[in-house]
């Protein structure tokens, strides 16, 4: 899994585009293999829209990245940051909203950096302050629909600290109905059974 090149959610299912040369390495890890020789990416694509299943999807490529080109000419991209805020005690800062666990995250404006827009967003959908940007982690991708677009969100994440005191506040406005700290059983025995699959996989790579 490790020479995985892309990787993206559509519909919370997981799309990897590798490199064909890993196809013996990604049939014993399971799920659905699908050659770019025989198909197209619009057609995987289509596929997991219309049939969503548990399953995840590896296309093999002999050329990944434009492979990667091509699946990016069928969305609109929109630019996210968000971050993975702990405390001083460990705990993590996580949001519900519209009926999911989740991590704070929101577009990036015209006029400001991944790092701005990220704590920007944090303190605002949390209602703390103080935030302070500990290193980049990595990207993820996933996809949705807005008033009949098909949309590619773009994350940029953030290991943030926080060592204030302030009670957090739940953004209403953005359908944000609680704010709280959670620690890292917490996150494992109510986080995660009620959350994206995309977030469970993100925070089981950056919080081992």
């Amino acid at each position: 899994m490790k020479s995985i090149i892309h990787k993206i959610f559509i519909n919370d299912i997981a799309l990897y585009i590798a490199d064909v040369y890993d196809a013996d390495a990604l049939a014993k890890a399971g799920g659905k293999i699908i050659s770019s020789a025989t198909t197209d990416i619009k057609d995987v694509i289509s596929e997991i829209e219309k049939h969503p299943s548990a399953a995840t999807y590896f296309y093999l490529s002999d050329n990944p990245d434009a492979s990667w080109h091509l699946f990016l000419t069928y969305y609109t991209l929109i630019e996210a940051s968000g971050g993975v805020v702990r405390n001083d005690k460990g705990d993590y800062l996580v949001i519900f909203r519209r009926g999911k666990w989740d991590l704070p995250k929101g577009k990036v404006e015209y006029d400001e950096s991944p790092e701005e827009a990220g704590v920007r967003e944090v303190e605002e959908e949390c209602g703390i302050s103080g935030l302070k940007i500990i290193q980049p982690l990595p990207l993820t991708f996933h996809t949705y629909s807005l008033k009949k677009k098909s949309v590619l969100k773009k994350t940029n994440w953030f290991l943030m600290q926080y060592n204030g005191k302030e009670t957090p506040k739940p953004q209403t406005e953005e359908d944000i109905e609680e704010v709280r700290w959670m620690n890292a059983n917490e996150l494992k025995t109510i986080f995660y059974k009620n959350t994206y699959k995309s977030i469970m996989e993100f925070l089981n790579e950056v919080l081992v």
